[in-house]
């Protein structure tokens, strides 16, 4: 008898290890600027090749996406039978999170802040008081939604999280009235209505699919299901059938026919499908499943950092080791042991305890007065 699959907490942190990739990848050397006029060589692939592919690990922020409404529709899904929550309930919901979400950034915050100002390499330009306000924004991760100065751009994507976790028990709800039309429901306005190119809606689409993915448990189902009986063969003829899928997609995503026409699905099906080609394919290989789980659980603080690291700290010296393949490993290596530096800190001050004290008392607040 096979055993049940289940898409767990780990293979989550597995994914998000790949994504974290993905983006060092994306961020490094998608485009001839972010070499800073270093010469980089990409051997064995020509420069043309590897930008392009970088290009696409773009989708990495899809694949983050993704797993985190995967991640809340389950807690809904345990917390509330059937998503029959109050309004009151959804409000305390949405406020543990979005808490939750500003502590996890709190550490990663002061610490970059610290160093960008000893290092005098502080990205704020205006005077004092409008820095302050551009600081507290982007702490609480609302600079992107409101326009103020970011410490960072990539902390854009804080913005893009605040909004899934506010919009959460709309999504559910829609999704307990109409299941899987609401894909389509998204996928329409988000093709023709919303604007496009715009990073707080041009990954929209994979909120309703991993809303209907995690609560059908469709993931589980299409590792289970079989094209042939033979396990080995089943296994090749599947990854075949994804691998040019994805080729197909990643064709149109590079062009600029595909992205006028097609960005808002692509933007959602290319990352679903990463995910499931993760869980099917790469995360279970002995070795390789321990590597991407730890640097799955240290993915939000590498994303935190590593911008500093390549493009304000020590870009001179990331892109002066010349081949991309150590520039990556560079980046990735010097976040990750901040990150755990960090997690070492954490613990010292015993910063959990305080965070899950000071949420207990924020959300027994709400629940008085709200």
């Amino acid at each position: 008898m096979e055993r049940k699959l289940k898409f767990t907490k780990a293979n989550t942190a597995a994914v998000k290890g790949i994504a974290i990739i993905f983006l060092i990848l994306y961020h490094g050397f998608s485009i001839k600027s972010r070499l800073y006029g270093y010469p980089v060589s990409f051997w064995p692939l020509s420069e043309t090749t590897a930008m392009a592919i970088c290009r696409v690990m773009v989708q990495c922020v899809g694949i983050f996406a993704f797993l985190s409404v995967y991640g809340l529709t389950l807690s809904m899904k345990a917390q509330y039978q059937d998503y029959g929550f109050t309004g009151h309930e959804a409000t305390l919901f949405v406020l543990k999170r979005y808490v939750k979400l500003v502590f996890s950034f709190t550490i990663p915050f002061l610490f970059c802040m610290g160093v960008t100002y000893l290092t005098h390499t502080s990205r704020y330009s205006d005077g004092f008081s409008i820095n302050l306000i551009n600081a507290g924004m982007d702490f609480l991760g609302l600079s992107h939604l409101f326009g103020t100065q970011m410490q960072i751009n990539t902390w854009w994507y804080l913005s893009l999280e605040v909004l899934l976790i506010f919009f959460m028990p709309f999504l559910v709800r829609f999704y307990k009235r109409y299941g899987w039309l609401m894909v389509f429901m998204f996928l329409l306005v988000g093709s023709f209505m919303l604007e496009k190119h715009v990073h707080l809606t041009k990954y929209l689409f994979v909120a309703p699919l991993a809303v209907c993915f995690a609560d059908q448990n469709v993931l589980e189902r299409l590792k289970g299901f079989r094209i042939v009986k033979n396990r080995f063969l089943n296994k090749i003829l599947k990854l075949i059938l994804c691998t040019g899928i994805l080729y197909v997609l990643c064709k149109m995503f590079n062009m600029k026919w595909g992205t006028d026409h097609f960005e808002f699905v692509l933007n959602g099906t290319i990352p679903v499908l990463i995910v499931y080609m993760s869980y099917e394919f790469v995360i279970e290989i002995p070795g390789i499943r321990q590597i991407l789980e730890f640097i799955g659980k240290h993915s939000a603080n590498i994303f935190y950092i590593h911008t500093f690291i390549r493009a304000v700290w020590c870009k001179e010296f990331t892109y002066s080791l010349g081949h991309a393949a150590v520039i990556w490993l560079f980046i990735l290596l010097s976040s990750l042991a901040i990150s755990v530096m960090l997690g070492f800190v954490q613990k010292l001050i015993h910063f959990d305890q305080f965070s899950a004290w000071l949420t207990k008392r924020i959300l027994g607040f709400a629940d008085r007065n709200l």
